[in-house]
């Protein structure tokens, strides 16, 4: 994604700018917007009968993920809509949206929001159900074919009582994604199996990523690859700013099989095993930039397609950009594959987090819902293969659909390094890790994400840390209802279940 700093929890102040998309641009547009990927012709999709020039309201994280509705804008003129956008920081989207909602202003048409967040939305009646509006006739127009979406986007993004509320427009999932060059050097193998007697590979559990991030951190005036470095070099970077580092954190948990509660909201997450897993996570800043701690989106995606680290997990767009040579200095030189895991009983256990995504909503105060839903649904089906294969949006694969057409990333050499691309996601998709998805998960996870990041910073342990967010998840379920949170959590239990997402 590009994401922006994923920072929702800490409210830096919101910038709401409700203009004309034709003249409210992200940073990085043009004046004249940016070109619209070539139409693919993938999708068989009809315009809608003429709406009477009406405008929709968008309101979205700013930046690159907006940008298919300057693409598209044709497309919605033909149809009788004008779009207007609300740009708010990634920071501010649960505030603004829950503020707009709750004073009952009417102010946007269409809401874009990270899908942890469709428990409190829809069960306080925010959002419209869609389910009416996906089946009306002809379907072309209408029906969003939401069973070409992946079940876990589908259900657990989409869903919430039964009804869809959302469509999915950003399938989120963290992989793992390395310098294939470096791993593959005779000088580097040679010297990593004289160092620890195996052979040199991309790292298949935490341990191992400490190790080879230990092994890649170089100084300055030393050799990588047989060439020396004009700067220092390092091992391995992950997102550890304030913000959204309990997702890194998280992808260590879940590989242990525990969950974030048990049965009754018991919080699990000052277990020995989480506090093992937390440590790994600190451990791993020795072999990181210095400054990781700064390290959002940008940041981590710019140390690897920049060329100063080695490995970095991070969101499945980032492959895209390190393909682009406007922006990348090592096209060509990537790998991706599994997020790491634990050894458990002779076997390694994958987990991978599905941290924020987006989708795309039907207020229930809109005045024009059928043009908002065209809106919504043009960008979450019918134009959607062209809005996740540019590496103009930061917008991940959602769809089975998605994963079949490697000809559309052309920002790859040729369709078979797409295809090891779409392989890799769809591994990493398999592995994928929900978050919490009840309501209150904004706090839940701020709470986690406060004092991981403090235990980064070596402020405290991490048990300190895990102990405290054990105390404020438990102040948190209360303030909401003990008996209601835990009839919500088992709900989500048995959608995690059903998707294979937790045992």
């Amino acid at each position: 994604m590009k994401r922006r700093s994923r920072t929702y929890r800490v409210a830096l102040g919101v910038v709401a700018l409700g203009v004309a998309l034709a003249v409210i641009l992200a940073p990085g547009w043009s004046l004249a917007g940016p070109a619209a990927p070539k139409l693919l012709n993938a999708v068989k999709w009809d315009y809608p009968p003429k709406f009477n020039n009406v405008t929709v309201t968008v309101v979205g994280d700013a930046g690159h993920n907006l940008k298919p509705y300057e693409f598209w804008k044709d497309h919605f003129a033909k149809a009788g809509i004008t779009v207007k956008i609300v740009e708010i920081p990634f920071e501010g989207v649960y505030e603004k949206e829950k503020t707009e909602f709750v004073a009952g202003t009417g102010a946007f048409d269409v809401v874009t929001f990270y899908p942890a967040f469709i428990g409190d939305f829809a069960s306080n009646g925010y959002l419209e159900p869609l389910d009416t509006l996906m089946n009306k006739q002809p379907a072309s127009v209408w029906n969003p074919n939401q069973a070409d979406v992946l079940p876990p986007f589908r259900e657990l993004y989409n869903k919430w009582g039964g009804k869809t509320y959302a469509l999915t427009i950003d399938g989120d999932v963290l992989i793992m994604i390395y310098r294939k060059d470096l791993f593959e050097d005779a000088g580097e193998k040679a010297a990593f199996r004289a160092k620890y007697n195996k052979d040199l590979r991309p790292p298949e559990t935490w341990d191992d990523w400490l190790q080879v991030g230990a092994f890649f951190t170089r100084k300055k005036g030393q050799k990588l690859a047989g060439k020396v470095l004009e700067r220092d070099f390092y091992g391995s970077a992950e997102f550890a700013k304030r913000g959204f580092s309990f997702a890194w954190f998280v992808d260590r948990w879940a590989a242990t099989g525990e969950l974030y509660f048990d049965q009754n909201m018991v919080p699990r997450v000052n277990s020995p095993a989480a506090v093992n897993a937390l440590q790994n996570f600190v451990d791993s800043l020795k072999n990181a930039p210095p400054d990781v701690r700064g390290y959002g989106y940008d940041e981590l995606r710019d140390a690897l397609i920049k060329g100063n680290v080695a490995m970095v997990v991070q969101w499945t767009d980032v492959p895209k950009k390190g393909a682009d040579p406007s922006e990348s200095q090592v096209v060509g030189k990537l790998g991706v594959g599994r997020v790491p895991g634990l050894s458990i009983g002779g076997r390694v256990n994958h987990r991978a987090m599905m941290p924020v995504g987006r989708v795309v909503a039907v207020a229930a105060s809109s005045k024009n819902k059928d043009a908002a839903y065209w809106v919504a649904k043009h960008v979450a089906y019918d134009t959607s293969l062209e809005n996740v294969s540019t590496f103009l949006t930061g917008l991940d694969s959602y769809r089975a659909s998605h994963l079949a057409h490697p000809e559309a990333y052309t920002m790859f050499k040729n369709a078979a390094e797409a295809r090891v691309y779409l392989d890799g996601l769809k591994v990493a998709l398999a592995d994928g890790y929900p978050e919490i998805f009840i309501p209150g998960a904004a706090q839940y996870e701020d709470a986690l994400d406060l004092h991981v990041n403090k235990a980064l910073a070596g402020q405290e342990t991490p048990k300190q840390a895990l102990d405290a967010v054990a105390q404020e998840w438990n102040a948190i379920t209360q303030r909401l209802g003990q008996q209601k949170q835990v009839e919500l959590w088992r709900q989500a239990l048995k959608s995690y279940q059903a998707l294979g997402l937790v045992k």
